[in-house]
C-alpha cells in the first residue's frame, strides 16, 4: 500500500506543478521502468526507506543493500528522484559489479557514487575510497587501487590518487607507487594501460643462473598500456658482465592487420674484451601491415648488433623478435591479373655475409586460358641488383682461394608455362612445357651473360574410390615426369645468388601410389590413415649408377588422443637409410600429454632448402659433395612431456640426445620447467636447461590471473 500511495503521490504531484511538466515526463519514464522491492519499508513526504534490506531494478541497473532510500520528490522547484544506500551494497551498473559501504545515485543526470567501493574489469580488481560513476559508462576513482588478487590483503597493487576507466576498459591514473606486500618499489607521475588488452602480467621476475656467466636478475614492467599500444621497461643484471636495460614496444590494432613490435637493447659489459669497448647493443624490430581489402602487405624487419658475439652472449628466450637477423623490407600487392613484391634487404652490420637485394622486383600474372584451348598460362618477370658480400674472414680467404671476393650483378628473369589438364577414361594427365632466361651484367670474368633453359613436365593419376559403411578407401596411383634440357652456360659460368640459379639437364621420374582411408567424424576413436610410396627415377649420364637410386614412403595415422607419422628415404646406391623420421604425440587427457621423435640423417641426404629437387645431385659428383659441408649425417632423439602435478603445479620437461656428426661427440640437452602458484595472483617458473657446454638455472616469478 505504501509503494502504491507513493507513486500515485508523485503522480498528481508533478501533474498539479506546470512549471516541473518537463522534469515529469523525463522521470514518468523512469517510474515506468523502476521497481522497488523494501522489507518494511517507511514513507513520508516523497521519501520511502527502509532498514531491513531492499531491492531497486531499473533498465541496466540493480541495487541491493541492508538500508535503502528513495527519493522523488521536488524542492525549491528541481525534481529529485535518486538512491541512497549502505550496508552489504552491491551495484549493477550495465556490465560491471561495484561493491561498497554507501552509495547514492541520481536518475536523473544518471550519475553516482560509491564510497569505499570495488569492482572487477576483466581479470583486474579495482577500488578505492570513493567511486564517481558518470553517464557513459566511465567511472572515476579516488586514492584508488588496481590489483589481480581478489583477497581482501593483496600480494601486490598500484596505488594511485586518481584512477579514470572507461567503458573502453581505458585506464588513466596520476601519482601511482607500485606496492608488493604493502611495500612501495617504485613511483610514476603517470600510468595508462588497456584493462582488456592486459592480460599478462605487468611486472614479470626471472632469475638466471648460467653455467659459464653466472647469475642474472630480470625485471620487465609494463609502464604505459592504452589502447592497442603496450611499453615495457626492463632491465637486468649479469654478475659477469653488468648491468643492462631495453625499450620494448608492441602495438596490434585491433582488427589485428597491423603490428609493430620493438626491442632496444643496451648493455654496459665490463667482461668484453674487444678494443671497441664494453657498450653493447641490440636493436631489433617487425612491423607488418594487411590491407583492409587484404591485398596489401608491407613487412618490415630490422636487426642492428653491435658485434657478431651480441646474440649469443646476451641471449634471453623472452626477448626475441623473429627477424633471423636480417633487415628486410618486403612490400606486396595483388591486382586484378597480376601480383608485385618489392623487396629491399641491405646489411647494415659489417660482420654477416648476405645476399643484398638492392632492391629486388617480383612480378606474376595470374594464370590464364589462351583463347578457347584449354592451355593455361604462367608468366612472371623478376629483377633487381644483387650484392652478396662477405665477411672480412671470408674475404681473404676467397682472395687465397684465388674465388672472386664480390658477387654483384644487376639480375633479370622471364619465366615462361604451358599446361593443360585432359581425361582418357580415369586417367587424368597434364603436359607442360616452358623456359626460363635469366641476364646478368657481370660475373667473375666482368661480362654481362645470358643464362637460358627450357623444361618440361608430363604428370598422370587417377582415382579409385571404395566406401564402406565405416570408412572411405581412397587409391591414388600417379607418376610425374620432368626434366631440363642442357643450359646455355655451364655451371662455372655466372653468380649463384639462389636456388633459381642453378640450372642443369635433368630428366627424372617420380612415380607412386597414395592411400587415405578416412572415418566418419562422428566415431569417437576414427584413425585417419594415409601413406604415399614412391621412388625417383633419373635417365641420363648422370652421378647415379642405378635408373632408381632412392625410395620413399610416407605414413601417418591420427586417433582422436594418438597422431604417428613416419617419413623413410632408402638409398639403394650406396645401401643406406638417407633419413628415417618417426614421431609420435599423446594426449592422455588434460593432465598428461606425450611426444617422441627420432631423427637420422645419412651423409648422403644432402642439406637442402628443398629435398625435391635433385638439381645438385646430378650437378656434381656424390664425392665432391660428401666432402662439403651440404652432407652432415647425425641422429637425434627427442622427447618432451606434460604432466599436471596438482591443482597449482604442472611440469613440462623436454631431453634432446643426438649422436654420430662428423667430428663431433654426442650430447645430450634437456630442459625441465616447473609451474606453480604462490599466491593468489603470483606464478612460480622454476627451470633446469642442460647444454652440451653449459648448464642453466632460472627462477622466474609473475603475476598471473
Amino acid at each position: 500500500m505504501y509503494f502504491l500511495l507513493f507513486f500515485s503521490l508523485c503522480f498528481l504531484r508533478a501533474l498539479a506543478s506546470e512549471p516541473d511538466l518537463s522534469c515529469f515526463e523525463s522521470s514518468r519514464s523512469e517510474l515506468i521502468d523502476l521497481t522497488i522491492d523494501l522489507k518494511d519499508p517507511s514513507f513520508s513526504n516523497g521519501v520511502l526507506s527502509t532498514e531491513e534490506g531492499g531491492v531497486a531494478k531499473a533498465s541496466g541497473l540493480r541495487v541491493q543493500a541492508r538500508k535503502m532510500t528513495y527519493i522523488n520528490k521536488t524542492e525549491n522547484g528541481i525534481f529529485i528522484q535518486k538512491i541512497l544506500a549502505e550496508d552489504d551494497l552491491m551495484l549493477e551498473l550495465g556490465n560491471r559489479v561495484f561493491v561498497g559501504s554507501q552509495l547514492e545515485y541520481d536518475f536523473i543526470h544518471r550519475r553516482g557514487t560509491v564510497i569505499s567501493g570495488k569492482t572487477f574489469v576483466d581479470m583486474w580488481f579495482l577500488g578505492g575510497d570513493k567511486i564517481d560513476l558518470l553517464e557513459d559508462g566511465t567511472f572515476s576513482i579516488t586514492n584508488a587501487f588496481v590489483t589481480t588478487c581478489e583477497n581482501q590483503d593483496t600480494d601486490w597493487d598500484l596505488q594511485a590518487n586518481t584512477a579514470t576507466i572507461t567503458k573502453n576498459h581505458l585506464l588513466s591514473a596520476k601519482n601511482i607507487h607500485f606496492r608488493i606486500f604493502k611495500v612501495p618499489l617504485f613511483w610514476l607521475p603517470i600510468f595508462k594501460s588497456n584493462l582488456k588488452a592486459l592480460q599478462d602480467s605487468p611486472v614479470r621476475y626471472k632469475v638466471v643462473w648460467d653455467k659459464i656467466l653466472g647469475p642474472r636478475l630480470t625485471a620487465r614492467y609494463r609502464f604505459f598500456s592504452w589502447k592497442d599500444i603496450d611499453c615495457f621497461f626492463r632491465l637486468d643484471y649479469r654478475i659477469k658482465r653488468g648491468f643492462g636495460a631495453a625499450l620494448e614496444t608492441e602495438y596490434i590494432s585491433q582488427d589485428k592487420r597491423t603490428i609493430f613490435v620493438t626491442r632496444s637493447y643496451g648493455a654496459h659489459d665490463k667482461s668484453f674484451p674487444d678494443e671497441k669497448g664494453p657498450h653493447r647493443y641490440r636493436l631489433q624490430g617487425l612491423y607488418h601491415y594487411l590491407s583492409e581489402d587484404q591485398k596489401t602487405q608491407v613487412h618490415l624487419t630490422y636487426d642492428k648488433l653491435s658485434d657478431s658475439q651480441m646474440v649469443g652472449d646476451f641471449k634471453s628466450e623472452d626477448f626475441e623478435i623473429n627477424t633471423q637477423q636480417r633487415t628486410l623490407l618486403t612490400v606486396s600487392r595483388e591486382f586484378n591479373q597480376a601480383f608485385l613484391n618489392f623487396n629491399l634487404q641491405p646489411r647494415i652490420n659489417p660482420f654477416q655475409s648476405i645476399d643484398q637485394e638492392l632492391p629486388f622486383f617480383f612480378l606474376g600474372l595470374r594464370p590464364f586460358t589462351l583463347g578457347s584451348s584449354g592451355i593455361i598460362s604462367i608468366n612472371s618477370f623478376n629483377g633487381g641488383f644483387l650484392d652478396y658480400v662477405y665477411t672480412n674472414p671470408l674475404r681473404s680467404q676467397l682472395d687465397t682461394l684465388h674465388l672472386p671476393a664480390q658477387t654483384r650483378a644487376g639480375r633479370v628473369q622471364a619465366y615462361h608455362e604451358l599446361y593443360r589438364s585432359f581425361s582418357i577414361g580415369p586417367l587424368i594427365i597434364t603436359p607442360s612445357i616452358g623456359a626460363t632466361g635469366i641476364f646478368y651484367s657481370n660475373n667473375s670474368s666482368d661480362q654481362s651473360i645470358i643464362q637460358a633453359t627450357a623444361f618440361y613436365g608430363l604428370e598422370a593419376y587417377t582415382r579409385l574410390v571404395a566406401s564402406y559403411s565405416c570408412a572411405r578407401h581412397v587409391v591414388e596411383p600417379y607418376a610425374h615426369a620432368q626434366g631440363y634440357t642442357r643450359p646455355a652456360l655451364g655451371l662455372n659460368k655466372h653468380f649463384y645468388f639462389d636456388i633459381d640459379d642453378a640450372y642443369t639437364q635433368l630428366n627424372q621420374l617420380r612415380v607412386g601410389i597414395r592411400n587415405d582411408i578416412i572415418q566418419p567424424i562422428t566415431s569417437n576413436f576414427a584413425p585417419t590413415f594415409t601413406s604415399d610410396v614412391y621412388t625417383y627415377g633419373f635417365f641420363g649420364k648422370y652421378a647415379f649408377d642405378r635408373n632408381f637410386p632412392k625410395g620413399y614412403l610416407a605414413l601417418g595415422c591420427n586417433f582422436s588422443s594418438i597422431a604417428l607419422k613416419t617419413t623413410i628415404a632408402r638409398n639403394f646406391e650406396n645401401q643406406v637409410w638417407d633419413f628415417i623420421n618417426v614421431s609420435a604425440e599423446w594426449t592422455l587427457n588434460e593432465d598428461l600429454a606425450l611426444a617422441a621423435e627420432f631423427r637420422h640423417r645419412s651423409a648422403f641426404d644432402w642439406r637442402k632448402a628443398n629435398h625435391k629437387s635433385f638439381l645438385l645431385d646430378v650437378a656434381r659428383p656424390i664425392s665432391e659433395i660428401l666432402d662439403t659441408s651440404l652432407s652432415d649425417r647425425r641422429n637425434t632423439i627427442l622427447a618432451r612431456g606434460y604432466l599436471r602435478l596438482g591443482p597449482k603445479w604442472s611440469c613440462l620437461i623436454q631431453t634432446k640426445h643426438g649422436w654420430g656428426r662428423k667430428g663431433e661427440p654426442s650430447y645430450h640437452a634437456g630442459k625441465i620447467d616447473l609451474f606453480t602458484m604462490l599466491t593468489c595472483s603470483w606464478q612460480l617458473r622454476l627451470s633446469y636447461e642442460r647444454l652440451p657446454n653449459d648448464n642453466r638455472f632460472t627462477a622466474a616469478v609473475s603475476l598471473f590471473k
